[in-house]
């Protein structure tokens, strides 16, 4: 790639890229040097195993060549030529010599989550799916004549080391390169997921739409019942005159996922900032959106004992799931839609600028207050589908069914089994 370089810095600093190598010609001539029993596992099946075995080259013993050895510990994640000259160009201008500038990373973890993006210049890299806005029963919604559409998340691979934030392609909306391009050195489309039936031995390098340095991290929103986490970076812009936001919305769905990223990005965030004196003060700002999602809900009164993001399916017609959250009050339970302010839903957004990006917002699709639930159960064919019976308040209309799909089983579960206890704990 041609990474170019700046007139501000130093001669002897502008020779840091010479020690870098061109990372397209890097990936097409890869080769799996990794554990030689590994070479056959599946990517998709031992991903933290590929990554910490591959993707993160492991430093080497051989100190004669500490000047040029640098290149053998850089993530092997191919870039976007822009993140890759910021990159160069923020290590430039350290105060470190030449032979100090370290460009190695350490491997944290992967996680394989739905994204959204909000603020406009992090749709422009993930972008976000457009799908039609769906009522209760699956209808599409129109205003004026057209079709309503909603964002809704993209599946990425979210890479965490030490000094940085990966967000990976991985779904069937990518490009997915055809096998034999890495075996006869061609050069792969970017950005391309890696294959499904890709093998360690493929040598495929991930794809990263957007990489985040640990030092733009300046605020974590934990959701409400650890549901999903907001990750807001503050970017100087490339002229260095403005401040450019970018904010993600990590929907994990469960709260053990949330909490396993969580603790990975507190451990590690700040650390790698430069500002960080030790200081609590001085943290990464941490805070949850309980009451932003209590007053989106506006039900002050009710405890809430479940909250779940999900989705809604239809027996008839060929519909894709919408997206939902499920809300177990005391007294009543809420099929809700979840819009987060920036994610593109809303065209130009007028108040977002108010707003912080990834604020919560929500819309009643349906609700009952407990008496009505009949039923709830499992279905048969598959643990993370559920239904949720209602009786009509009109004797003359049929009950009316929630068809909904969790992230898992366990998930699953755990709502059944607390909508039947907040049922029996209700006064008759």
């Amino acid at each position: 790639s041609n990474m170019g370089s700046s007139p501000n810095v130093s001669p002897s600093k502008q020779l840091t890229s010479s020690l870098l190598p061109n990372f397209d010609e890097e990936e097409s001539k890869a080769v799996y040097d990794g554990p030689p029993d590994y070479s056959t596992l599946y990517v998709s099946s031992d991903l933290d195993l590929y990554f910490d075995s591959f993707v993160f080259p492991a430093e080497s013993n051989d100190e004669s060549q500490e000047a040029t050895n640098s290149k053998f510990m850089i993530p092997r994640i191919q870039l976007f030529k822009f993140d890759r000259s910021s990159l160069i160009e923020r290590k430039n201008q350290s105060d470190y010599s030449l032979s100090m500038i370290d460009f190695s990373e350490r491997y944290i973890g992967v996680w394989k989550e739905d994204v959204l993006a909000c603020g406009p210049y992090a749709r422009m890299r993930l972008t976000p799916l457009k799908l039609p806005m769906r009522g209760f029963h699956g209808d599409a919604i129109s205003h004026g004549g057209k079709e309503v559409t909603v964002s809704d998340c993209r599946k990425f691979i979210v890479c965490l080391s030490d000094c940085a934030l990966y967000f990976i392609l991985d779904d069937a909306y990518a490009k997915t390169p055809k096998k034999q391009i890495n075996e006869v050195g061609g050069r792969r489309p970017f950005p391309s997921r890696i294959p499904p039936n890709a093998t360690f031995g493929d040598a495929y390098w991930p794809h990263a739409v957007m990489r985040h340095s640990f030092d733009c991290l300046r605020g974590i929103v934990i959701g409400f019942q650890f549901q999903r986490l907001c990750l807001q970076f503050s970017v100087p812009s490339p002229k260095g005159d403005s401040v450019l936001e970018y904010s993600y919305v990590i929907l994990t769905s469960n709260k053990m996922r949330t909490i396993s990223l969580l603790q990975k990005l507190q451990a590690h965030t700040n650390d790698a900032r430069p500002d960080y004196t030790g200081d609590p003060k001085s943290n990464v700002l941490i805070e949850n959106d309980d009451k932003v999602f209590l007053d989106a809900l506006g039900s002050k009164a009710d405890v809430v004992l479940h909250y779940h993001i999900l989705h809604q399916i239809w027996r008839r017609g060929d519909r894709e799931a919408a997206r939902r959250s499920f809300v177990l009050t005391s007294s009543r339970v809420f099929l809700l839609d979840e819009m987060y302010s920036g994610d593109g839903t809303i065209p130009d957004e007028k108040n977002v600028s108010r707003k912080k990006l990834g604020n919560i917002s929500l819309t009643v699709i349906d609700s009952a207050s407990l008496s009505r639930v009949s039923e709830i159960r499992a279905a048969n064919e598959d643990p993370r589908l559920i239904t949720l019976v209602l009786q009509s308040q009109n004797k003359l209309k049929r009950a009316h069914r929630w068809r909904l799909v969790c992230n898992d089983g366990e998930c699953a579960e755990r709502l059944i089994d607390d909508v039947r206890k907040a049922i029996k704990a209700k006064p008759r």
